[in-house]
């Protein structure tokens, strides 16, 4: 598959780096890592800067829709996207279009800055 996968249970963050033309199966069975693997409130990067996700808005819609299904669908941790600023990602935007209302998501242009709002996402606030 044209996406490496990286889960750290012990930090609670999972990386996926797409690297090539990925297809809908492909993208499908990264939405099933992310739920058999336990993860899915762990803080999220999708790494699309080396990749193209080829997908057409029916298929966005379907991802969002599995990752919805999941019994732990309200625990989603927050999820930031990384891409190329000399392209167009079309499944990131309507990823973030479709769910925004529904945990953090967010596009970044690098990883560094997307890291960090994920650290602030993150932090627990005390009680008041």
């Amino acid at each position: 598959m044209p996406i490496h996968l990286d889960i750290s249970h012990l930090d609670r963050i999972v990386i996926a780096v797409v690297i090539g033309d990925v297809t809908p199966d492909d993208v499908a069975g990264l939405a099933r890592q992310f739920a058999e693997s336990g993860s899915m409130h762990y803080r999220k990067i999708v790494d699309t800067a080396a990749g193209v996700l080829a997908i057409d808005e029916a298929g966005v819609a379907a991802v969002a829709a599995f990752l919805r299904a999941d019994p732990k669908a309200d625990s989603r941790g927050p999820l930031a996207f990384v891409v190329d600023p000399k392209r167009p990602d079309f499944f990131a935007e309507k990823f973030v279009e479709l769910t925004a209302g529904e945990r953090p998501v967010k596009i970044f242009h690098s990883l560094q800055p997307a890291r960090r709002w994920l650290d602030e996402c993150a932090t627990i606030q005390p009680r008041r």
